[in-house]
Protein backbone atom coordinates (compact mmCIF):
# COMPACT_ATOMS: atom_id res chain seq x y z
CA UNK A 1 0.00 0.00 0.00
CA UNK A 2 1.41 3.42 -0.96
CA UNK A 3 1.85 6.24 1.54
CA UNK A 4 -0.88 8.19 -0.25
CA UNK A 5 -3.29 5.26 -0.02
CA UNK A 6 -2.51 4.84 3.66
CA UNK A 7 -3.25 8.50 4.36
CA UNK A 8 -6.49 8.33 2.38
CA UNK A 9 -7.59 5.40 4.51
CA UNK A 10 -6.76 7.44 7.60
CA UNK A 11 -8.98 10.29 6.39
CA UNK A 12 -11.86 7.88 5.82
CA UNK A 13 -11.44 6.51 9.35
CA UNK A 14 -11.39 10.01 10.84
CA UNK A 15 -14.53 11.01 8.97
CA UNK A 16 -16.48 7.87 9.87
CA UNK A 17 -15.36 7.33 13.46
CA UNK A 18 -18.08 7.00 16.06
CA UNK A 19 -17.70 8.08 19.66
CA UNK A 20 -20.00 6.53 22.29
CA UNK A 21 -20.95 9.06 24.92
CA UNK A 22 -23.69 9.90 27.38
CA UNK A 23 -26.70 11.49 25.73
CA UNK A 24 -28.80 14.15 27.38
CA UNK A 25 -32.35 15.33 26.96
CA UNK A 26 -33.40 18.94 27.17
CA UNK A 27 -33.48 20.50 30.62
CA UNK A 28 -37.00 21.39 31.71
CA UNK A 29 -38.38 23.40 34.58
CA UNK A 30 -40.25 21.34 37.14
CA UNK A 31 -43.05 23.89 36.80
CA UNK A 32 -43.55 22.66 33.21
CA UNK A 33 -43.34 19.02 34.24
CA UNK A 34 -45.97 19.20 36.96
CA UNK A 35 -48.27 20.76 34.35
CA UNK A 36 -48.25 17.40 32.55
CA UNK A 37 -45.11 17.36 30.42
CA UNK A 38 -43.03 14.17 30.36
CA UNK A 39 -39.31 13.71 29.83
CA UNK A 40 -38.30 11.01 27.36
CA UNK A 41 -34.75 9.63 27.33
CA UNK A 42 -34.45 6.87 24.73
CA UNK A 43 -36.85 4.08 25.73
CA UNK A 44 -37.42 5.50 29.24
CA UNK A 45 -40.08 8.07 30.19
CA UNK A 46 -40.24 10.15 33.37
CA UNK A 47 -43.75 11.44 34.07
CA UNK A 48 -46.41 12.15 36.72
CA UNK A 49 -44.25 14.76 38.42
CA UNK A 50 -45.62 16.12 41.67
CA UNK A 51 -44.19 18.93 43.79
CA UNK A 52 -45.29 20.20 47.18
CA UNK A 53 -43.45 22.67 49.38
CA UNK A 54 -43.97 22.47 53.12
CA UNK A 55 -44.89 26.15 53.12
CA UNK A 56 -47.37 25.90 50.25
CA UNK A 57 -45.65 28.54 48.11
CA UNK A 58 -47.32 27.32 44.90
CA UNK A 59 -50.64 29.04 45.47
CA UNK A 60 -50.95 27.84 49.06
CA UNK A 61 -52.23 24.43 47.91
CA UNK A 62 -50.00 22.42 50.23
CA UNK A 63 -51.90 20.49 52.88
CA UNK A 64 -48.95 21.27 55.18
CA UNK A 65 -49.11 25.04 54.60
CA UNK A 66 -46.98 25.82 57.64
CA UNK A 67 -45.68 29.26 58.56
CA UNK A 68 -42.41 30.18 56.87
CA UNK A 69 -40.36 32.23 59.30
CA UNK A 70 -37.83 34.73 58.02
CA UNK A 71 -34.75 32.62 57.34
CA UNK A 72 -36.64 29.51 56.23
CA UNK A 73 -36.17 28.56 52.57
CA UNK A 74 -39.43 28.26 50.67
CA UNK A 75 -39.08 26.42 47.35
CA UNK A 76 -41.13 26.82 44.20
CA UNK A 77 -41.39 24.34 41.34
CA UNK A 78 -39.98 27.03 39.07
CA UNK A 79 -36.78 26.95 41.18
CA UNK A 80 -36.01 23.39 40.11
CA UNK A 81 -34.65 22.12 36.78
CA UNK A 82 -34.90 18.49 35.68
CA UNK A 83 -32.39 16.98 33.24
CA UNK A 84 -31.93 13.40 32.05
CA UNK A 85 -28.90 11.61 30.66
CA UNK A 86 -28.10 8.05 29.55
CA UNK A 87 -25.35 5.52 28.97
CA UNK A 88 -25.65 2.13 27.29
CA UNK A 89 -27.24 0.51 30.35
CA UNK A 90 -28.38 3.36 32.63
CA UNK A 91 -30.68 6.36 32.57
CA UNK A 92 -30.35 9.21 35.09
CA UNK A 93 -32.65 11.96 36.31
CA UNK A 94 -30.89 15.01 37.76
CA UNK A 95 -32.63 17.65 39.87
CA UNK A 96 -30.99 21.05 40.31
CA UNK A 97 -32.20 23.96 42.41
CA UNK A 98 -31.41 27.19 40.58
CA UNK A 99 -30.65 29.02 43.82
CA UNK A 100 -28.93 26.74 46.31
CA UNK A 101 -30.96 25.65 49.28
CA UNK A 102 -29.27 27.13 52.31
CA UNK A 103 -30.49 27.60 55.87
CA UNK A 104 -28.73 28.44 59.12
CA UNK A 105 -29.37 29.35 62.75
CA UNK A 106 -32.78 29.47 64.45
CA UNK A 107 -35.77 31.80 64.34
CA UNK A 108 -35.39 34.45 67.00
CA UNK A 109 -39.13 34.54 67.79
CA UNK A 110 -40.11 30.87 67.84
CA UNK A 111 -36.70 29.38 68.64
CA UNK A 112 -37.30 26.82 65.86
CA UNK A 113 -34.49 25.83 63.47
CA UNK A 114 -34.66 27.37 60.01
CA UNK A 115 -35.56 24.74 57.43
CA UNK A 116 -36.19 23.82 53.81
CA UNK A 117 -38.61 20.97 53.26
CA UNK A 118 -40.36 19.90 50.05
CA UNK A 119 -41.64 16.86 48.20
CA UNK A 120 -40.70 15.82 44.65
CA UNK A 121 -42.38 12.69 43.25
CA UNK A 122 -42.36 11.13 39.78
CA UNK A 123 -42.79 7.84 37.96
CA UNK A 124 -40.40 6.12 35.57
CA UNK A 125 -41.35 3.60 32.88
CA UNK A 126 -39.75 1.72 30.01
CA UNK A 127 -41.52 1.79 26.64
CA UNK A 128 -43.73 -1.24 25.98
CA UNK A 129 -41.87 -1.74 22.70
CA UNK A 130 -38.54 -2.11 24.56
CA UNK A 131 -37.18 -5.40 25.89
CA UNK A 132 -35.38 -3.70 28.78
CA UNK A 133 -36.45 -3.51 32.42
CA UNK A 134 -35.35 -1.55 35.49
CA UNK A 135 -33.48 -3.72 38.01
CA UNK A 136 -31.72 -1.22 40.28
CA UNK A 137 -31.52 2.43 41.22
CA UNK A 138 -28.85 4.65 42.81
CA UNK A 139 -29.55 7.87 44.68
CA UNK A 140 -26.39 9.93 44.63
CA UNK A 141 -24.36 12.79 43.20
CA UNK A 142 -25.92 14.95 45.88
CA UNK A 143 -24.34 18.36 46.38
CA UNK A 144 -25.27 18.62 50.05
CA UNK A 145 -23.49 19.75 53.20
CA UNK A 146 -24.11 20.57 56.85
CA UNK A 147 -22.23 21.86 59.88
CA UNK A 148 -22.86 21.65 63.61
CA UNK A 149 -26.27 20.30 64.51
CA UNK A 150 -27.63 21.04 61.04
CA UNK A 151 -28.55 18.32 58.54
CA UNK A 152 -29.37 18.03 54.84
CA UNK A 153 -31.19 15.03 53.41
CA UNK A 154 -32.77 13.50 50.29
CA UNK A 155 -35.11 10.54 50.84
CA UNK A 156 -36.98 8.42 48.28
CA UNK A 157 -39.58 5.74 48.89
CA UNK A 158 -40.20 3.36 46.00
CA UNK A 159 -43.79 2.23 45.49
CA UNK A 160 -44.13 -1.49 46.25
CA UNK A 161 -40.57 -1.80 47.60
CA UNK A 162 -39.79 -2.02 51.32
CA UNK A 163 -41.54 0.40 53.64
CA UNK A 164 -39.93 3.81 54.15
CA UNK A 165 -36.65 5.44 53.13
CA UNK A 166 -35.72 2.91 50.45
CA UNK A 167 -33.09 5.41 49.29
CA UNK A 168 -31.49 8.02 51.52
CA UNK A 169 -28.47 10.33 51.34
CA UNK A 170 -27.63 12.85 54.04
CA UNK A 171 -25.10 15.04 55.79
CA UNK A 172 -25.60 15.03 59.54
CA UNK A 173 -22.37 15.88 61.38
CA UNK A 174 -24.15 16.22 64.71
CA UNK A 175 -25.89 12.84 64.43
CA UNK A 176 -24.73 9.36 65.38
CA UNK A 177 -24.73 7.98 61.83
CA UNK A 178 -21.93 8.69 59.35
CA UNK A 179 -22.80 10.79 56.32
CA UNK A 180 -24.36 8.90 53.41
CA UNK A 181 -23.58 10.28 49.93
CA UNK A 182 -24.83 7.36 47.82
CA UNK A 183 -27.49 4.69 48.30
CA UNK A 184 -28.39 1.73 46.08
CA UNK A 185 -31.49 -0.45 45.88
CA UNK A 186 -31.68 -3.75 43.99
CA UNK A 187 -35.06 -4.23 42.36
CA UNK A 188 -37.03 -7.11 40.96
CA UNK A 189 -36.91 -6.35 37.24
CA UNK A 190 -39.91 -4.24 36.27
CA UNK A 191 -41.00 -1.89 33.52
CA UNK A 192 -42.36 0.90 35.74
CA UNK A 193 -42.02 2.33 39.24
CA UNK A 194 -43.25 5.25 41.32
CA UNK A 195 -40.89 7.37 43.45
CA UNK A 196 -41.97 9.48 46.43
CA UNK A 197 -39.28 11.96 47.44
CA UNK A 198 -38.75 14.30 50.35
CA UNK A 199 -35.90 16.82 50.43
CA UNK A 200 -35.22 18.62 53.68
CA UNK A 201 -32.63 20.46 55.70
CA UNK A 202 -32.40 22.13 59.07
CA UNK A 203 -30.19 24.72 60.69
CA UNK A 204 -29.72 25.44 64.37
CA UNK A 205 -27.57 27.49 66.72
CA UNK A 206 -24.19 27.81 65.01
CA UNK A 207 -25.41 25.30 62.42
CA UNK A 208 -26.24 25.33 58.72
CA UNK A 209 -27.37 23.06 55.87
CA UNK A 210 -27.09 23.30 52.09
CA UNK A 211 -28.24 21.33 49.06
CA UNK A 212 -28.27 22.18 45.36
CA UNK A 213 -28.39 18.96 43.28
CA UNK A 214 -29.11 15.24 43.46
CA UNK A 215 -29.67 12.45 40.94
CA UNK A 216 -31.28 9.04 40.58
CA UNK A 217 -29.64 6.58 38.18
CA UNK A 218 -31.57 3.55 36.95
CA UNK A 219 -29.87 0.30 35.94
CA UNK A 220 -31.46 -1.32 32.91
CA UNK A 221 -31.19 -4.99 32.00
CA UNK A 222 -31.73 -6.26 28.49
CA UNK A 223 -30.66 -5.16 25.06
CA UNK A 224 -30.74 -1.38 24.56
CA UNK A 225 -32.52 0.01 21.51
CA UNK A 226 -30.25 0.52 18.50
CA UNK A 227 -29.50 4.27 18.29
CA UNK A 228 -29.19 6.06 14.96
CA UNK A 229 -25.72 5.82 13.48
CA UNK A 230 -23.68 8.73 14.79
CA UNK A 231 -20.58 10.32 13.33
CA UNK A 232 -18.23 12.97 14.60
CA UNK A 233 -20.27 16.21 14.71
CA UNK A 234 -19.11 18.70 12.08
CA UNK A 235 -17.75 21.29 14.54
CA UNK A 236 -15.66 18.59 16.24
CA UNK A 237 -14.73 16.59 13.15
CA UNK A 238 -13.87 19.47 10.82
CA UNK A 239 -10.42 20.22 12.35
CA UNK A 240 -9.54 16.53 12.13
CA UNK A 241 -10.59 16.41 8.49
CA UNK A 242 -8.67 19.56 7.58
CA UNK A 243 -5.57 18.23 9.33
CA UNK A 244 -5.74 14.95 7.43
CA UNK A 245 -6.24 16.75 4.12
CA UNK A 246 -3.20 18.94 4.85
CA UNK A 247 -1.10 15.82 5.35
CA UNK A 248 -2.40 14.44 2.05
CA UNK A 249 -1.39 17.71 0.36
CA UNK A 250 2.13 17.43 1.77
CA UNK A 251 2.33 13.82 0.69
CA UNK A 252 1.34 14.80 -2.85
CA UNK A 253 4.01 17.55 -2.90
CA UNK A 254 6.63 15.12 -1.63
CA UNK A 255 5.61 12.67 -4.36
CA UNK A 256 6.12 15.27 -7.06
CA UNK A 257 9.46 16.32 -5.62
CA UNK A 258 10.60 12.72 -5.66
Amino acid sequence: MTFRTTMLASVVLVCSATFPSASSAATLSLADLIAGTSVVQGDVTFSNFFFDDRFGVDGGTSDRNEIAYSGDRSVSASDIEITTSATADTVSLIAKVNKDLSVSSVDSTSGLPHIFDFFLDFSVSVSSSSSRQIDGVILGDGDLSAIGEGFSEVIYDIAGVGTNNDLEIFEDPGGTDPSETSDFENLIATSSLGFLGRIKGSGGIDSAADLSTFSLTFDLEGTPPVPPTSVVPLPAGLPLLLGALSILGLARRWGKAA
